[in-house]
């Protein structure tokens, strides 16, 4: 991976081959945006943006031939998000701006792709009439409008997802370049700030009572909450001293828990942003 790296810094023809064909394999749209954040880390927003033209074109002929939007919006985020990190050089306000970025992509998802919006909520409708029967019929008129809501919550908050592991993978490049180490240290020490974790908890415990619409929000407020989890155990093994294969460890018990366990990591990462508790260990 770091030959890689060096390839696409190596002048502007590399990195632009690199993320045009990456954006053009289907699956390895990834790469593609983990290139230019990488370019835009390291060389400017401006710079970044140039890139970004070119391997828009692919994004776009996936976009137009197959009605697949998520390569455009991955690279989008991940330009957009690395901008706010090099300006910054804080994760907590490029999480920010990642969360901003796909709120409005899960509200402009029925706009951009409705026939994909109708299809996912017509299969999720199916499977929810099946499982919860006497929900439905609660629901009503409604089951329509909240799964809605759902699903483009749902989709822009995978996206996000996929978009920060890109940002992480163009900033552990640019740290075993440029900065041995410095992306662990940055990401052992993120953690998101209390009102952050206040205005989680009010869109998933009231928001949904003020408007339905705040449903599609709930998912994509959570990813920051996750990714804060997951470091704020890379954390504490560091500080600990506690060896690798304890995070070997941890990753077995999360694939095998699934997503009771990531259920229990955004719920540390709340209660962490309160406490702090890596600051703790390293004042014991």
């Amino acid at each position: 991976m770091r030959t890689l790296a060096e390839f696409i810094l190596r002048g502007r023809t590399q990195a632009t081959m690199v993320a045009v064909i990456a954006a053009a394999i289907p699956l390895l749209f990834w790469l593609s945006a983990a290139t230019v954040a990488l370019v835009t880390l390291r060389k400017g927003a401006q710079t970044g943006a140039g890139l970004l033209l070119w391997a828009a074109l692919p994004a776009l002929g996936w976009w137009m031939v197959r009605q697949d939007p998520q390569v455009m919006i991955v690279l989008v985020m991940a330009w957009s998000m690395a901008a706010v990190l090099r300006s910054t050089v804080s994760w907590v306000y490029t999480l920010f701006g990642g969360v901003a970025v796909a709120t409005v992509v899960s509200f402009l998802l029925p706009v951009l792709v409705p026939e994909v919006q109708e299809q996912l909520t017509q299969a999720f409708a199916d499977a929810y009439r099946s499982i919860s029967p006497d929900m439905v019929e609660q629901l009503g008129d409604r089951l329509d409008a909240v799964l809605g809501s759902l699903v483009a919550g749902a989709f822009a908050a995978s996206h996000l997802l996929l978009t920060i592991l890109s940002l992480m993978l163009a900033r552990w490049w640019q740290s075993v370049l440029f900065n041995p180490g410095g992306f662990r240290q940055e990401f052992h020490e993120l953690r998101m700030p209390p009102l952050y974790a206040v205005a989680a908890l009010l869109v998933l415990l009231v928001g949904p009572m003020v408007h339905m619409g705040a449903l599609g929000i709930a998912p994509i407020v959570l990813v920051p909450l996750m990714i804060a989890g997951f470091a704020l155990v890379h954390g504490i093994v560091a500080k600990r001293g506690m060896g690798v294969q304890w995070l070997f460890a941890f990753y077995a018990v999360a694939i095998f828990m699934g997503p009771s366990t990531v259920f229990l990591l955004m719920v540390v990462a709340v209660v962490d942003s309160w406490l702090n508790f890596r600051g703790r260990i390293s004042k014991q």
